[in-house]
């Protein structure tokens, strides 16, 4: 993907321009152009946009999500909060456009997960998870395959955040049939304490159902803390 030139009659680069030059800090110009593709995509944008807000959402949005579905969670945490730092100073020198509901509406972005279901045998998980959140999304505590089943039926047509805890766990990766059945592409399931060889299978199993981002082993609960956070609340 070509970059953007300068702006006319500025010496500050664009908002492209700064997006791409800090994922190339950790992506092949191939690599950065693919994630780079699939997030516009999901955006319904033909390009990186400069407008203050869209650039947030966008970002914030379905960049992350593309980032944090194809790195290293904490990965992709790092390389979002690099770009909101580069773009702090040029944010504060673009003009404001549009309303920011007005900017939801054009780039078609689908509603965020008002629940989060969290399948695991740690109460502490979930406690800390609903105080990451906030209050207004709800997080259910799951047990066990029998009390995923009747949760995700009883929801069904909604959009969901399954969190699967594999660091205290109490199903295994047969439950993504569960999951695939159950989940629409809107939903999104976070596969979170596993290690590789089990990563790259859910990653596979869960293929062409709902979105998936496997996170590394060694995760700290602060951070799918905040990935929960960022993939709840779009940007403002």
């Amino acid at each position: 993907m070509a970059s953007r030139a300068l702006a006319s009659g500025s010496s500050a680069p664009s908002a492209a321009l700064i997006v791409e030059e800090v994922l190339a800090t950790v992506l092949s110009p191939e690599r950065r152009g693919e994630l780079l593709g699939e997030a516009l995509g999901m955006a319904a944008l033909p390009a990186i946009p400069d407008g203050a807000g869209s650039l947030r959402v966008f970002v914030e949005g379905a960049l992350f999500s593309t980032l944090a579905r194809h790195l290293e969670v904490s990965d992709a945490l790092e390389l979002v909060g690099q770009i909101r730092s580069a773009l702090e100073l040029a944010l504060d020198c673009m003009e404001e456009e549009r309303p920011i509901s007005d900017i939801h509406t054009r780039m078609s972005l689908p509603a965020g997960p008002q629940r989060v279901l969290v399948v695991s045998q740690a109460s502490l998980v979930v406690f800390l998870l609903q105080d990451v959140v906030g209050d207004a999304v709800d997080v259910l505590p799951v047990s066990n395959t029998p009390a995923l089943r009747d949760r995700l039926r009883r929801m069904a047509g909604q959009s969901l955040l399954v969190v699967v805890d594999r660091k205290h766990p109490c199903v295994g990766p047969g439950v993504c049939n569960l999951l695939r059945t159950e989940l629409g592409a809107d939903s999104t399931v976070i596969w979170w304490g596993a290690h590789g060889a089990e990563r790259e299978d859910i990653t596979r199993r869960l293929r062409g159902g709902p979105q998936a981002i496997t996170c590394e082993f060694d995760l700290r609960l602060s951070d799918l803390g905040e990935l929960c956070q960022r993939l709840l609340q779009p940007a403002d």
